[in-house]
């Protein structure tokens, strides 16, 4: 059996009811009285997606011994949440495909995704304040703002045209490991974990994010465009400076460097010139040297898992740590 499967399984066996309750209530969650938001918020719920953050808050509660609604009516809190920043995102990108679809801003037009955007987090926001958790409400709060500040961050440093490794893991740590961390620790908070234990659950959460946005930025130069649902080389396109390119460019000879960073700063490169840019990444190794780190924060993940007794949650979660570098490439 495959890790893909096998995880598959795990879950199912393990939270599969809940999460499927989790999707109703998401569902649910996304109608309006508004026809446009409804129907924007069943074309993204109908595009799918892993549902990895509300798999992470039901596995996480359990662990720490929770088994009640509070999860699954947190869990399409984070979905909610995650769709919004996803729909934002693509607009700031100029993205046109998410999940193997066109991207809402594609379909429905920008000024539509970032309102229906600006309501699904307003709604995500609405739920949390129902369930009235203050540790959670500030744990997700955090989050939310580090993300944000993620995205200005990035842009700054697209504009001044340079961006260090050191720069590119701030920017994954706050955009996409962060929230991946709270997803974590809400579910510790949730089962009355002790500080410890809460912090060792966000820590795994902050490792597994790290790991799996290196894994995204990797799959943009090699993957199958239909497995990965988006365009492939979208990045280079954006002129986005991600691992794979940050250590190619470290490794290039000073004429490659200097041709890749030419291509880089045009408005619209040729797609021959994007073709060229991905082979000479991986000829310098600048894919095997991102999965390589992303490997390494995979399993500094499952040390943190450590502080809890054996549980087929715990096995889980460290698949999960396991499935996030060996994803279809």
């Amino acid at each position: 059996m495959s890790l893909e499967h096998l995880l598959k399984d795990h879950v199912t066996r393990l939270v599969g009811a809940d999460l499927e309750a989790c999707e109703a209530a998401i569902e649910r969650e996304l109608g309006s009285s508004v026809s446009l938001i409804r129907e924007v918020g069943h074309y993204i719920a109908g595009a799918g997606g892993k549902r990895i953050r509300p798999i992470l808050v039901l596995l996480s509660a359990r662990l720490a011994g929770y088994r009640g609604p509070r999860a699954l009516h947190l869990g399409c809190v984070v979905e909610l949440l995650h769709t919004a920043t996803l729909m934002h995102d693509d607009v700031v990108d100029g993205a046109t495909l998410r999940r193997g679809h066109a991207s809402a801003n594609a379909k429905y037009g920008e000024d539509t995704s970032i309102l229906v955007g600006d309501h699904f987090y307003s709604k995500s926001f609405a739920l949390l304040v129902q369930d009235n958790d203050q540790p959670i409400m500030e744990t997700l709060a955090h989050a939310t703002i580090s993300m944000t500040e993620a995205e200005v961050f990035q842009l700054e440093k697209k504009r001044e045209g340079d961006l260090t490794e050191a720069d590119y893991l701030r920017i994954i740590t706050l955009k996409t490991a962060t929230f991946i961390s709270a997803c974590c620790r809400i579910g510790a908070l949730l089962g009355g974990a002790n500080p410890a234990q809460v912090d060792a659950l966000g820590a795994y959460g902050l490792n597994i994010g790290i790991a799996f946005q290196i894994v995204d930025d990797s799959l943009d130069f090699i993957a199958d465009e239909a497995v990965l649902g988006k365009a492939i080389g979208t990045d280079l396109r954006e002129g986005k400076r991600t691992l794979p390119l940050i250590a190619a460019l470290d490794r290039a000879t000073p004429t490659d460097r200097e041709w890749i960073l030419e291509v880089l700063h045009r408005r619209q490169p040729l797609a021959g010139e994007i073709g060229k840019v991905r082979r000479l990444v991986m000829q310098y190794d600048g894919i095997s040297y991102a999965l390589e780190q992303a490997l390494a924060y995979a399993k500094a993940a499952k040390t943190h898992l450590t502080s809890f007794p054996d549980s087929d949650e715990k096995e889980t979660l460290a698949l999960i740590s396991e499935y996030v570098v060996d994803r279809d490439r």
